[in-house]
This record gives structure tokens, sequence and C-alpha cells, in this order.
């Protein structure tokens, strides 16, 4: 049988006890309490305004010029968006800037340092976007996120912004840049508007640049068949026949390679020889051996409309090439059977 002092120790115990459990548990309230009323003030190292200035910045620092339009570029074709401003940005204390132009946010890119840097954006706000959809309105950072993780120019899985051959072609984004600026954006071989590193033929040559690889070694940039110092993939003639690649595709399917007018196993844009004929492309009028001049194949026929498409002169098949008249080379012009100048015979 329990002594009352036993008795007596053991309420004090259970007292304590519970006394532990109610403090323990008043804790854990205060500290959710404290984490959901701090949740707007915290630092969101994650957001996805955070990543997308940051990577400009990175882009501001290795380019030797990178101007406001480079900024929108790199937006508009890394992230999918460019801003409808203005849009307010959020530093990492708290404070605020109102964007009103590219210029003023190349200038909060360019001036982001350890200390102070964008954590966030002000939500909602609008963007333009290069899919014909218009504005879209983003209300939340997952939202934000979605967009610019659905920007894949070469549709394998990987965002552009996180690949380095954004139009795997074989050649990576950095090595696009021809005019190391440090800026991709703005090189663009063939002058279609749409830059190298996102162009699957960047000389517009019908060979798509993966295919001007022709060691097979997975670098499109040391490729030069001509060795003239322009890599195939930016050359427009690749064997330097004086034939422009695109022009040495004879049977005019918009793809050179699958012609081999003689039959030795290199196609004809890389051969300066195609029909073996032991005259160069450059300096044979039929190149390829097909009986048909050239310029008839490529188009060339009646350039100026007189119906001439041999480059003979005749133009209705008279057999006059100067216009005086004189078929016959006899000196006639009138059918008269004059040949001097004379009254006529």
């Amino acid at each position: 049988m329990k002594t009352t002092n036993q008795k007596t120790m053991k309420t004090m115990k259970n007292f304590k006890l519970a006394t532990i459990a109610l403090l323990v548990a008043g804790m854990s309230l205060t500290s959710c309490k404290s984490d959901n009323e701090s949740g707007g003030n915290e630092v969101n190292e994650g957001s996805t305004a955070k990543l997308v200035t940051e990577i400009l910045q990175d882009k501001t620092t290795n380019a030797t010029n990178f101007t406001t339009s480079s900024l929108e570029s790199n937006l508009n074709l890394d992230f999918g968006f460019t801003f409808n401003y203005p849009v307010t940005l959020i530093y990492n204390n708290d404070s605020q800037t109102v964007i009103s132009t590219s210029a003023q946010l190349l200038t909060v890119v360019e001036s982001m340092t350890a200390a102070q840097y964008v954590k966030d954006i002000q939500f909602p706000f609008s963007v333009s976007t290069p899919t014909g959809r218009g504005l879209e309105t983003i209300n939340t950072d997952s939202d934000f996120s979605n967009l610019i993780n659905q920007v894949d120019t070469d549709g394998d899985g990987e965002p552009n912004y996180t690949d380095t051959d954004d139009d795997g072609d074989g050649v990576a984004d950095t090595d696009e840049d021809t005019n190391n600026d440090g800026d991709a954006t703005n090189d663009d071989t063939d002058g279609d508007g749409t830059p190298d590193y996102q162009d699957t033929d960047d000389d517009n040559d019908g060979v798509a640049t993966a295919d001007e690889d022709i060691d097979g070694n997975g670098d499109a940039t040391n490729d030069d068949t001509d060795g003239d110092g322009i890599p195939n993939y930016q050359d427009t003639d690749d064997d330097g026949d004086g034939v422009d690649t695109a022009n040495e595709d004879y049977d005019q399917n918009g793809n050179p390679s699958d012609n081999d007018s003689d039959g030795d196993g290199t196609p004809d844009y890389l051969d300066t020889d195609s029909d073996n004929d032991g005259t160069d492309d450059g300096n044979d009028s039929d190149a390829n051996g097909d009986g048909v001049d050239d310029a008839d194949e490529n188009g060339g026929g009646d350039t100026d409309g007189g119906g001439d498409t041999d480059g003979g002169g005749d133009t209705d098949g008279g057999g006059d090439t100067d216009g005086g008249g004189d078929t016959d080379g006899g000196g006639d012009t009138d059918g008269g059977g004059d040949t001097d100048g004379g009254r006529g015979k």
C-alpha cells in the first residue's frame, strides 16, 4: 500500500510532466505563428525573379557591350517573355524599386551585389510573349516559373536558360557568339532574324548545322572543307569551288547533301569536281555533268525576260542573236538580200 508521501510525490511528478508538455506545445505554436507571420518578409532565395536577374547579371558581366537591346533579346529568347512595364522589384532588404523601362532594369541588374540583390517581384505583373499569345498576367511565382521553363527551342526537355546548346545543332551557345562580344543574341550569319544559337541552319545553305560536322566528332566548329578559315556551318560555299552550297542541290529538294553527281561518295557541295570531268565546278558550266547548263538548273534561264535561256542572245528561235535581223550571218537584215547596204541584188 502506497503511503501518503508517495502519492504526493507522484502527483507532483505528473504535474511537472504536464507543465513541460504544455510549454513544449506552446513553443511549437509560437514557432508556427512566427513562421506564418514572417513569411511575407522572408527572403525567397528560390524566387524566379531572383533567378532571372542573376542570369542576366552573369550575361552583362561576360559581355563587352551588353545593351538594353541585348537585355530584351535575352529575356525574349532565353526566358520567353519581355516585361510589360512598369514592374516592381523587391530587394533582399525589402526595399522596392519600380522599373519603367529596359534601361532601368539593366541598371538594376548591373548594380546588384552580394549585399543587395533582387529577391522577388511584386505580383501580379504582365508580360509579352513571342508565341503570339499577346499579354499574359503572371499572378504567382509558380506562374513565373512555368513561363520560363516552357521555352525549349530544341525540344530536349531542358529550358533554354539552362541549355548550353539551345538549338541542339552540336555547336555550344557560347561558340555561336561569333563576334566574341559575350552576347550570342546579336550573331546571325544568314541574316534571317534568328540568332545562330537558335538557328538549326546558321548559314541557310540547305545543310543543317548539325550535319556540317563532317568528321563526326560532335563539334561542327572544326570542320572547314575548303580551309578558308570559315567553318562549313557558316560557309555558303563549303568546298570553295565557286558554286554556292545551296546551288549544288541539283535535284532541288532542299537538301544538297543527297547530290553526288559522280557517285564518288562525296556530295557535290563538298566536291570541287562534282562530275569528275577534270574541270573544277567553278569553271564548269555543267558541273554535275547532266547535259543541262547549271545556270538553267539553278534558275538562271531567262534572266531579263527577253526570252534568251542559254545566253546566246536569240529570244525567238529565229537565229538572230544581236537584234539586227540577220539570222544566217549573211548580213541581210530585212530579207531583201542586200548584205552590203546597197539597193539589193
